[in-house]
């Protein structure tokens, strides 16, 4: 039994002798590896920001385009919100009442604004009673002449009436007294022709606006009823016998003497041949 134990004892320690021996290396190991990780980390890191970049660069060309395109329509859209808005106004402006019409009317040809103006009544219409060449030449904004006609121009609104599309205002009118820029201009022509013997239209008008600033230019107040049409959206002031009388005291008269005496004239001479 003794020899047994022995035997056992010695092939136990054979063993344990003959077992390999491992390296104790746990700690190196474990920083290699997070060296490792760490380094591979960052060139994926670098390969991913390589790559982004390139992407980058190849798609920059069609992201400007894109841009553009946004910013173009953001400008449209601005641009029509802006239109939209203006049409609004005017729409408002010009469509409240016959009333609101009138007082528009007669605000803006007293600050000579033609655009405005226009949206209420004929204006090339009204403008070319006192001489059909103003209309012509004005274009799209006032003369100097065709303020002078309207700037001591005051009113006093006292009454509408509204029926369908058809309605009237009542109105207090003083501007200035157009029987005597008349007789003023007819004087300065005959003052010119006395030493030539024909007057051009831009000499014509220009003595127009002469008596239109003359001294002796005094206004005149007229009662009127004021007839107006709806067209569309807004109302337009009729103008008529009535309305030309009180927008230009005066005037009609001295017309119609001028076209009774150029009747008498051409009767005179058709006798005489």
């Amino acid at each position: 039994m003794k020899e047994k134990d022995e035997k056992k004892e010695n092939l136990k320690n054979e063993k344990e002798t003959n077992k390999p021996k491992t390296e104790d290396k746990p700690s190196k190991s474990k920083e290699e590896n997070k060296e490792n990780k760490k380094d591979k980390l960052e060139v994926d890191s670098k390969e991913q920001n390589k790559v982004k970049s390139e992407n980058k660069l190849k798609e920059s060309p069609k992201t400007k385009v894109k841009k553009e395109k946004k910013s173009k329509k953001w400008l449209l859209v601005v641009i029509l919100l802006i239109v939209l808005i203006v049409l609004a106004l005017m729409v408002l402006y010009t469509s409240i009442t016959p009333r609101s019409s009138v007082n528009n009317l007669f605000t803006n040809l007293k600050n000579g604004n033609k655009f405005m103006a226009s949206l209420n009544i004929d204006y090339d219409g009204l403008i070319s009673v006192l001489d059909s060449s103003i209309a012509t030449n004005s274009g799209n904004s006032m003369s100097n002449l065709e303020k002078e006609c309207f700037n001591e121009l005051s009113w006093e609104i006292t009454g509408e009436s509204v029926e369908n599309t058809n309605a009237t205002v009542t109105a207090t009118i003083t501007t200035k007294n157009f029987r005597q820029v008349l007789l003023n201009w007819i004087e300065k022509i005959s003052e010119v022709l006395e030493t030539q013997d024909d007057i051009s239209t831009e000499q014509n008008l220009q003595l127009l606006e002469e008596s239109l600033v003359d001294e002796n230019v005094d206004t005149r107040t007229t009662d009127i009823t004021i007839n107006l049409e709806r067209k569309g959206l807004t109302w337009k002031v009729v103008i008529n016998d009535e309305f030309i009388d009180a927008i230009y005291p005066g005037m009609t008269q001295v017309l119609d003497v001028m076209e009774q005496l150029s009747n008498e004239m051409q009767e005179e001479n058709a006798q005489q041949q």
